[in-house]
């Protein structure tokens, strides 16, 4: 008795599932080594932008039942529903979002959600960021504070080898990250998992109020927020490590891995510098600066922001007097992309004596080789893994390399000995 599929059955969309096993296994991963040259050492002073930890606990009077816990910790508010009986829990790291005003300046707030059928629910909202548990949820306003949403997951194996601190793209944990994090969990990982911060989704762009607004004070604003972002990535890492110290003590024993993909990587060397102690960086389909990244259009966001600028100018508010042309915008992002003092680009040298890993798509084109390779150079020309796939194929590549991955963070490569 035959038990093949029906013909009906093969749908364009099942027929390629069924075939993408036997496409990413012929797209094997090539190594190219470490370039081993000396590298002068690099004087960059590093200033972090303030923050201030949100405080909900003082702020909430009621003590509602489905209210969470508000933990305080020195370098931000922890608020958390408490672990689930598998001992995962998702909590966030919730600060008050600044105001940086510019004279002549009126600040458009816009915000594009992540849509993908690949992640599941989003915890952001247009106005709000969601809370969920298991049974209940917690709602706060999304314009007055910032917010970066943490999964732990314990690993599934009775001898834990460290943690890994996993910084997803920017479409949430994609179905295929979830797997590439399962199974680094089964080969002994605890796992936290940092969702981009919301600063990612929730731009100011900048229109005139009066002749006092400039462009360069335009670019400058632009800047200002994309510098929080990188640093607010570093800031929360920083506090979900401070909770694990307290919670979860022995997962900060063993080794200590920092890992993230595509957006999750702009962040990157901000944490690193921000949070010292890593055994191994690996950057997977990184850039070097987001702002030139938007700009040139590669991942849409831009063009969408256009699109929606145009829909403001047909109602701008009251106080605006113009709203930037498209060039102008295109001028604005350029300007800013150069202002910013976090971006990979400008840090990367500063974590050249790390064990860094670089992964990369060669056919990739949403992060193309002028951020790619740029990136790369950066960090010193690290160990670096490509295979002859695209952005997102990476990541279901990846799939497939997680034991050839905990190989290479387990087993480093013997000191070469000294000459005399």
């Amino acid at each position: 008795m035959g038990t093949g599929l029906k013909r009906a059955d093969l749908t364009p969309m099942r027929l390629l599932w069924l075939l993408l096993p036997l496409i990413l296994s012929a797209c094997s991963m090539r190594v190219q080594e470490k370039v081993a040259k000396a590298h002068p050492p690099t004087a960059i002073k590093v200033v972090w932008p303030q923050r201030t930890p949100a405080h909900f606990a003082q702020k909430i009077k009621s003590k509602h039942p489905l209210h969470p816990h508000f933990i305080h910790t020195p370098h931000g508010e922890i608020v958390t529903y408490g672990s689930q009986p598998d001992g995962s829990e998702h909590f966030a790291v919730i600060s008050q979002r600044e105001k940086n005003p510019k004279p002549g300046l009126f600040q458009l707030r816009l915000c594009f959600l992540p849509t993908s059928i690949f992640a599941g629910p989003s915890p952001l909202q247009p106005n709000l960021n969601e809370l969920h548990s298991s049974d209940r949820k917690w709602c706060y306003s999304a314009y007055d504070f910032r917010s970066t949403f943490f999964h732990l997951y314990p690993a599934l194996s009775p001898k834990p080898k460290g943690l890994l601190l996993y910084h997803t793209s920017i479409m949430l944990l994609s179905l295929a990250e979830q797997k590439i994090i399962h199974n680094f969990r089964k080969r002994g990982w605890n796992i936290i998992v940092a969702l981009p911060p919301d600063s990612l989704y929730r731009n100011k762009l900048p229109a005139l109020t009066s002749p006092a607004g400039t462009l360069q004070d335009a670019a400058a604003l632009i800047a200002e927020d994309m510098d929080r972002h990188y640093a607010e990535q570093a800031f929360s890492a920083r506090s979900a490590l401070s909770y694990l110290a307290q919670t979860r003590p022995q997962w900060l024993q063993g080794k200590r891995v920092l890992m993230g993909t595509s957006a999750g990587t702009f962040g990157l060397p901000a944490t690193a510098l921000l949070n010292p102690g890593w055994d191994a960086l690996i950057f997977i389909s990184g850039g070097t600066n987001l702002l030139s990244l938007y700009e040139s259009g590669s991942a849409r966001v831009f063009k969408n922001s256009l699109a929606w600028i145009a829909d403001a100018r047909k109602d701008p508010p009251e106080t605006v007097t113009r709203i930037f042309t498209d060039q102008e915008y295109h001028q604005l992002f350029r300007q800013a992309a150069t202002m910013t003092q976090l971006h990979p680009g400008r840090l990367a040298p500063l974590l050249r004596d790390q064990r860094i890993l670089t992964i990369a798509g060669s056919l990739d084109r949403i992060m193309p080789d002028e951020q790619a390779l740029g990136l790369h150079r950066a960090l010193g020309s690290p160990e670096r893994w490509t295979a002859p796939l695209g952005h997102h194929l990476i990541a279901l590549q990846l799939i497939l390399e997680v034991d050839r991955l905990d190989r290479w963070i387990m087993n480093p490569p013997s000191p070469s000995p000294r000459s005399n």
